[in-house]
């Protein structure tokens, strides 16, 4: 095993395991704070819409995103009907 100056092994975690686990945190963080931003930027009637939608994404992380992503975001079409109208 090579090491670099200064940085240690770690005998418990192999490498490719600390890998995927990163990459897998990575990925569910970008998920949660692109439905932060899809809420967000989503024309709501009421105001607290907003508010339980991104506690539902806050909270449960990944399944809020999900469940955001497929019942709550409107679709493209009228989005873009939303943002012209407006």
């Amino acid at each position: 095993m090579i090491l670099l100056a200064g940085s240690a092994a770690t005998p418990t975690i192999p490498l490719e395991y600390d890998l995927t686990w990163t990459a897998l945190v990575v990925a569910f963080v970008a998920l949660t704070v692109a439905a932060l931003v899809s809420i967000f930027r989503t024309p709501h009637d009421r105001m607290a819409s907003k508010f339980w939608w991104s506690a539902l994404a806050v909270a449960f992380p990944i399944v809020g995103a999900v469940v955001w992503f497929i019942f709550g975001a409107p679709p493209l079409r009228r989005r873009a009907q939303a943002e012209r109208s407006s």
